[in-house]
């Protein structure tokens, strides 16, 4: 076998390797809060493509003050999210949370990210937040009040690179495929 089909069959190996390695399992890590102010410290890292749950629900009334410390591992780039929670109507009966505010901050302690408020749909608010999001240790900050019962849930959802990464990757190998091919038909 001479070096170029050794080279061949090494680039050949490569594409293969990264086209066909399983892909990890997302975890989910979830938080429950059953009172208004409260925090917690979620021990395991978020990977790429893990996500960060936070349930609420709580009888409790009076200001909402929740804090979620998380860390993110390496490889993680970026974040989207999301939260809903119960809005039913000042006359109504049932969970009614208001004035929702969602930040997210960095180790120490710089706003990264705050929530947009999308609007109702079926009594349930919905805001969402995304940006830029790397390894580290970050605290998210739920408060708003609780004029009733109150339902919250938030998510995070940790990304991998884009696609356009693995499109640099392909492109890359494809060039090393051309330049073997360019080498063989010189020779």
């Amino acid at each position: 076998m001479n070096s170029l089909s050794v080279s061949k069959a090494g680039a050949a190996l490569l594409l293969g390797c990264t086209l066909l390695a399983p892909v990890a399992q997302a975890e989910t890590q979830a938080v429950f809060y059953s009172h208004l102010v409260s925090t917690a410290v979620v021990a395991t890292p978020l990977l790429a493509q893990d996500t960060l749950f936070v349930d609420t629900f709580t009888t409790e009334r009076g200001s909402l003050l929740q804090t979620t410390t998380f860390t993110v591992g390496a490889g993680v780039q970026s974040f989207t999210g999301n939260a809903a929670w119960l809005v039913t109507g000042a006359n109504d009966f049932g969970p009614r949370l208001t004035g929702v505010n969602i930040d997210l901050f960095d180790s120490s302690n710089n706003l990264v990210q705050s929530d947009t408020f999308t609007g109702v749909l079926g009594a349930f608010a919905h805001s969402t937040f995304d940006g830029l999001l790397g390894p580290g240790t970050y605290t998210l900050v739920a408060s708003g009040i609780g004029v009733r019962d109150s339902v919250l849930d938030i998510s995070i959802t940790t990304a991998v690179p884009e696609p356009e990464t693995y499109g640099m990757l392909l492109a890359g190998l494809g060039l090393i495929g051309y330049s073997i091919r360019r080498r063989k038909m010189a020779a």
